[in-house]
């Protein structure tokens, strides 16, 4: 009897353990699904982070560290003695224009350099030159305190006799010679030997000190979100032939390491005098632009650049070569630069060079397969 007890008891120990064993899988303690979708990195996220805008970069260049516009544009000479200039490297942008058919003249406008927390005691720049009726154009733009030493003043043609309708937009100058001269004790000789009239220079923060207005630019580049044209021919050189010479007026020659253009004039390399670097850009946009003879009196020489308008356009960024237009309906309306596609460029975050070349002159790429292309822009 006992051993039959023994031998049930056995049974129901071995059923009880097969039904524990037999329970349903549900029963058991599990990993639950949403913690591991939860483990799951979103897909919008990545996208979200790298399409911001940052709201804390310059107006000028993009780049961070001054979020402050009060610009200063200066006109600054370019012929061959003038080379190399005084400060020229620090221009957040600058704008170079045919002048008499033989050398050209920069439009540079600075605001980083001078605003801000690091902005220098002492910022030398020159030679200061005249200005030209459309460079006063191109001032409009940028709304900028703006520096020259005089101008044609005395024309058979009011277009380009810089106090006529050129003038009205100006709010403030300081200019150091002709009519309407002011502020121009601000001016010393930048070289011994030479007077401030014929080799100007002017210490922009002290030019900042008799600012007195709140400037409204009708530009304003475009920088974010960036873009790196990867999909674009990379070049290694930009050769740019304002008036048909053999050596071209103005070269660049890409620094991929550096991400940066290399500027030449006439074959040689283009140097600041205050630092002894030569000059990097980091953007060039090429503008063709219709430019004639003023004949507005007897010796002239000079030019009637056209800044309104439109025409083709060349831009180089990050290396990369792109072609499009540009257009200016209006004096008081900005310039647009867009790309065949008809989409607004996007710059790279640094300093821009804009070169407004004749029309029908050539630009010459050498891209980095070491093949060649010429391109003789058109206006309107």
């Amino acid at each position: 009897m006992k051993k039959i007890l023994i031998v049930m008891l056995a049974m129901l120990m071995a059923c009880s353990i097969f039904a524990a064993c037999s329970k349903p899988a549900e029963e058991e303690p599990s990993v639950q699904p949403t913690v591991i979708a939860a483990e799951t990195p979103q897909p919008t996220e990545t996208p979200e982070a790298t399409s911001e805008v940052p709201t804390d970069v310059s107006p000028t260049t993009g780049m961070p560290g001054n979020t402050a516009y009060k610009p200063i544009m200066v006109q600054i000479d370019n012929a061959d003695a003038a080379r190399p200039q005084t400060g020229i490297s620090y221009a957040d942008i600058v704008y170079e224009t045919d002048v008499d058919g033989g050398d050209t003249r920069f439009t540079a406008l600075y605001n980083d350099a001078v605003n801000g927390t690091g902005a220098p005691d002492e910022l030398i720049v020159g030679p200061v030159r005249s200005s030209r009726y459309y460079h006063q154009w191109i001032q409009e733009e940028w709304d900028a305190l703006y520096v020259h030493m005089g101008g044609p003043d005395e024309t058979s043609k009011e277009e380009t006799d810089i106090w006529g309708a050129s003038s009205e937009h100006v709010k403030q100058r300081v200019n150091g010679a002709g009519k309407h001269a002011v502020n121009n004790d601000l001016f010393f000789a930048l070289k011994e030997g030479h007077s401030a009239a014929d080799f100007a220079g002017i210490d922009l923060m002290k030019a900042l000190d008799v600012y007195d207005y709140e400037p409204q630019a009708l530009q304003s580049f475009t920088f974010y979100p960036a873009q790196d044209y990867a999909d674009q021919p990379e070049i290694s050189g930009l050769e740019l032939y304002f008036f048909g010479n053999k050596t071209p007026l103005a070269s660049y020659e890409y620094d991929s390491a550096d991400d940066k253009l290399l500027r030449s004039t006439r074959g040689k390399e283009h140097t600041d005098a205050e630092t002894g670097d030569q000059i990097k850009v980091q953007n060039v946009i090429v503008q063709f632009v219709n430019d004639e003879k003023a004949n507005d009196g007897p010796g002239s020489d000079r030019r009637i650049v056209d800044v309104k308008g439109s025409g083709d356009a060349l831009f180089v960024i990050h290396g990369k070569l792109m072609k499009g237009t540009w257009e200016r309906p209006t004096y008081d309306s900005a310039t647009s630069y867009k790309l065949e596609s008809g989409e607004e460029i996007t710059l790279a975050p640094g300093n821009t060079w804009i070169s407004m070349m004749p029309a029908g002159k050539d630009a010459v790429v050498t891209y980095a397969d070491g093949t060649e292309e010429t391109i003789s822009g058109q206006a309107e």
